[in-house]
């Protein structure tokens, strides 16, 4: 295995670069929610302290960018095309440059910033990168943070082949096609190339499906239950949505509590020191987001006067709301996973996403009849901890559950914001690539299973040269197409 290192780090490598060349290739704003987050960030870097009750707007440059940009009209509208010139330099760079520098911190025009009051961690990071390059026009000052997002969201791949040499010990070729996957995902690739906090989330994310199967193989320790609480909390406070892996990790303790009698007392202790590190700082943010906006949590807002409803739907019921939620998960959140670029406005065909859930129902197929063939012989825990054999069923049980976890609470989310906008949240694919290391183990263990021994190989050659083409594609025949030709 060390000598797949190397490899591990020329794909990590590849990443940056191939975030670099995104982050150019996306006009500005384009990434989701990327003028608010940039807001925040400008907002700390500026004044040196976190946005408080009063602090709602945004500052007016970042306002009066989005009309240069011309990006306001854009969001949902594939039909709409942003404005480019022929030349080197873009029409409106020349007004970005000459924004005055005290627009930085007015908030004259009063455009408010829906995340202003969200979980700070990230953009206290980000805006020491601000101050340390905070001469540039607002142009240059952007991208920078687009880069610092990229390098940041650079180490999933290094998790992504933690995750794969764990699951797999005796499988070499597996153990490099999972990184590979990950790092060329065009999804992945997109929200790591904008100013955004996703990406850095991913990371902790697929850090705490890591520590999950390493507590499955060597039982709750105290040093699992730092790292653990580290990164949740870590985690938390960088995107709220992270609760939502709560369940699982208690799920381990409880796990390894009951399956270890003489180890009892040790699992007690550790998951109370893992609740105390996550408390103290979460605990803060608590107190603080109650404070500045009247829950524990903060999530995305319904702006007021943001969004004008003509037929708001209070009443939608639970077993309606579940049939159409799926069937949305099947048709748009799983398209929006893969590739959907921009704010939701750049689809690439139809018949992409139709081949991508054949392929999917072919990989679950294949694990279905794996499943089956092998239920009497499955392999064991003693055989994987001493490395020769896949991991065990519980490993995969535990796999599925931070796959499924998240739709079924996205479920009760969308639904609750029915009962209380009158209107759905807008779910996006983006909200389910946390478990992106797993999804694609599952789908490519799925479809090699399929293939005879011997023609494996080529399976994982066709795996991570169909990924790397993917990416090619989305980017230079739809996303450059989209916006500059």
């Amino acid at each position: 295995m060390k000598r797949e290192w190397p490899l591990v780090i020329f794909l990590t490598a590849i990443m940056v670069l191939k975030g670099v060349v995104w982050t150019l290739a996306f006009p500005l704003w384009q990434g989701p929610d990327e003028d608010d987050h940039y807001a925040v960030i400008q907002f700390i870097g500026e004044n040196s302290r976190l946005p408080d009750e009063a602090d709602v707007y945004l500052p007016d440059e970042v306002a009066l960018s989005r009309a240069l940009a011309d990006v306001g009209r854009l969001p949902y509208e594939p039909e709409q095309r942003q404005s480019f010139s022929h030349t080197a330099e873009g029409p409106n760079e020349a007004a970005f440059a000459a924004l005055p520098a005290e627009l930085r911190t007015s908030v004259e025009i009063k455009a408010t910033g829906k995340l202003m009051h969200a979980t700070p961690l990230y953009y206290m990071m980000a805006a020491v990168v601000y101050r340390l390059f905070d001469d540039g026009d607002l142009l240059a000052r952007a991208h920078i943070q687009r880069l610092l997002v990229v390098i940041l969201s650079s180490p999933l791949v290094i998790v992504a082949y933690l995750i794969g040499r764990t699951l797999f010990p005796t499988n070499a070729m597996m153990r490099l096609t999972i990184p590979t996957l990950v790092a060329f995902h065009p999804m992945i690739s997109e929200i790591t190339a904008v100013i955004s906090v996703d990406g850095f989330f991913f990371v902790c994310y697929s850090l705490l499906i890591y520590l999950g199967i390493l507590v499955f193989r060597d039982g709750f320790t105290r040093r699992y239950a730092v790292a653990i609480g580290v990164i949740f909390a870590v985690g938390v406070l960088i995107k709220p949505t992270l609760n939502g892996f709560a369940p699982l990790i208690g799920l381990l303790v409880a796990y390894d509590w009951w399956r270890d009698k003489e180890r009892r007392r040790e699992v007690v202790i550790s998951a109370v020191l893992m609740a105390v590190i996550i408390a103290l700082p979460v605990g803060w943010w608590m107190q603080r987001s109650w404070r500045l906006n009247g829950d524990l949590f903060y999530f995305n807002p319904v702006v007021e006067g943001h969004r004008i409803l003509q037929n708001p739907f209070y009443d939608y019921r639970f077993w309606p709301h579940m049939v159409n939620y799926y069937k949305s998960v099947w048709g748009g959140i799983f398209v929006t996973w893969w590739a959907h670029f921009g704010w939701l406005d750049t689809a690439m065909p139809p018949w992409i996403y139709n081949l991508l859930r054949g392929l999917t129902v072919l990989a679950i197929g294949g694990l279905l009849v794996h499943l089956v063939r092998f239920r009497n012989r499955p392999p064991t825990t003693t055989a994987w901890q001493q490395g020769q054999s896949v991991a065990p069923l519980p490993i995969w049980g535990f796999l599925a559950l931070t796959i499924i976890l998240p739709v079924l609470l996205l479920q009760f989310y969308d639904l609750t914001f029915w009962w209380e906008y009158g209107v759905g949240r807008g779910l996006q694919g983006r909200y389910w690539l946390g478990t992106a290391v797993p999804m694609l183990a599952f789908f490519a263990l799925g479809l090699l299973l399929w293939l005879p021994v011997r023609l494996r190989p080529l399976g994982h050659i066709a795996l991570r040269t169909g990924m790397v083409l993917f990416n090619f594609a989305a980017l230079w025949g739809y996303i450059l197409p989209r916006y500059y030709l």
